[in-house]
């Protein structure tokens, strides 16, 4: 067996300052190492585009193929669907930094705005819907109290846009419906905190809470 193709032969030897580095054809590599008394063992051979074949193939026949074997490979590898792609069909949107008007284009798309919650308006609305049914899932301790909660805080999302609310407005608007204010709510809000249904948001002038949107569909 011997090597066919490019290959790439080096030999060093740091203690004499010597670096030998040749690459080509394996039999003119071979023939240079044997002038130079590299041969054998001596340094180490990479393949660089050779096999290892049995000496009867054709000294003229490439080690890995013809060029035009080559290309068809390449070409069928790298080929992509469809049609080739036409930079000239993308038009180019040049904006410069901080000229972006996000409100203007939300409403453009009629996409839903951001309001302050009206307190008088939410008060007015709570007043004119029926009692809901207390949540089957009774684990917080009041399902009722939980229910009058997921409504307001659906109404402050949905209506509004917003995220949450104050502890201060939750007991403004439905204290008295669930017979929990001052330190009694604080517990309760942060009791279903604790089971996920809420969440606890920092910052500001008070402590807000958001709902967990699983929480907002359940019954």
């Amino acid at each position: 067996m011997q090597m066919r193709g490019t290959v790439r032969f080096r030999f060093r030897s740091p203690e004499n300052d010597i670096d030998i580095i040749i690459e080509g054809e394996s039999s003119v590599v071979e023939s240079i190492r044997q002038e130079l008394g590299l041969q054998g063992r001596v340094g180490f051979i990479q393949p660089l585009s050779a096999r290892l074949d049995d000496g009867n193939e054709p000294e003229s026949q490439p080690a890995m193929g013809g060029e035009h074997n080559l290309d068809e490979a390449h070409d069928e590898n790298e080929k992509l669907p469809g049609p080739p792609p036409d930079p000239s069909s993308i038009p180019a949107v040049v904006r410069r930094i901080g000229d972006l008007d996000i409100k203007s284009k939300i409403s453009e798309l009629d996409g839903p705005s951001r309001t302050a919650p009206q307190i008088e308006y939410i008060r007015e609305f709570l007043e004119s819907i029926d009692e809901p049914e207390p949540l089957s899932n009774n684990l917080s301790g009041d399902p009722m109290a939980e229910a009058w909660l997921q409504i307001l805080l659906t109404l402050v999302v949905r209506e509004h846009g917003q995220t949450s609310l104050s502890i201060s407005a939750i007991e403004d608007l439905i204290g008295e419906r669930i017979n929990r204010e001052g330190i009694d709510l604080e517990i309760f809000l942060n009791r279903l905190w604790i089971m996920g249904r809420l969440e606890l948001i920092y910052g500001g002038a008070e402590i807000h809470y958001a709902p967990n949107p699983s929480w907002l569909v359940s019954q």
